[in-house]
């Protein structure tokens, strides 16, 4: 039985987004709106402050007795001014990582250019060229400190098109280097949330 409804619920599925691709379904404006604001929940690759990549803010005899790895949650928020397929973004997140030891907040600002593809089947993917700032904190014992330093990567991601205004960002995904004194780390981000797009006739 659960059998049969996975599969109605899935040709039903299909035959919405069949009929939604028919010119009886096409928005009489399908002109792109030129400003979008997203919000997305995010998780991002926390930076190892131990060995050598170790930010020595503190005296280089202090031990830090946390060393995170995983993922630190978060979100992440953002404005898009877009023209045809080209667009330009600035994006604002914080991520937070913490266990009985310590903890670590990391809140990246940066901007760039996004290129769209063409959509299809009301579905676009999209890649990002940043750059910018991250403010890293780091708390535990005798380990405190904040510093801010450079950071810039690639990303991209796909949309579906819920209206004409709404759109599901089902997945985004940001490789990113995050400038320290001993050289670069390497980060990311996963992403998923809603974006509005707003402007236009």
């Amino acid at each position: 039985m659960s059998r049969l409804a996975a599969c109605a619920f899935v040709l039903l599925s299909i035959a919405r987004l069949v009929h939604s691709q028919t010119k009886s379904a096409v928005f009489d404006d399908t002109a792109v709106p030129p400003f979008e604001i997203y919000g997305l929940a995010s998780a991002m690759g926390t930076v190892d402050a131990s060995g050598a990549g170790v930010v020595n803010n503190p005296g280089p005899n202090q031990t830090s007795g946390f060393t995170p790895s995983g993922l630190a949650s978060g979100a992440r928020a953002g404005l898009v001014w877009r023209h045809e397929n080209i667009g330009l973004v600035a994006d604002l997140g914080f991520h937070k990582y913490s266990d009985h030891t310590g903890t670590t907040t990391m809140a990246p600002l940066t901007a760039g250019l996004r290129l769209y593809s063409d959509e299809h089947f009301r579905t676009a993917f999209y890649g990002d060229f940043l750059a910018g700032a991250y403010r890293w904190t780091m708390h535990s014992g005798s380990l405190n400190f904040t510093h801010v330093k450079g950071i810039g990567g690639v990303g991209g991601g796909m949309d579906i098109r819920l209206t004409r205004r709404v759109v599901l960002r089902l997945f985004e995904a940001q490789i990113l280097f995050a400038g320290s004194r001993n050289g670069p780390l390497l980060t990311g981000t996963a992403s998923s949330g809603i974006a509005y797009r707003f402007g236009g006739s």
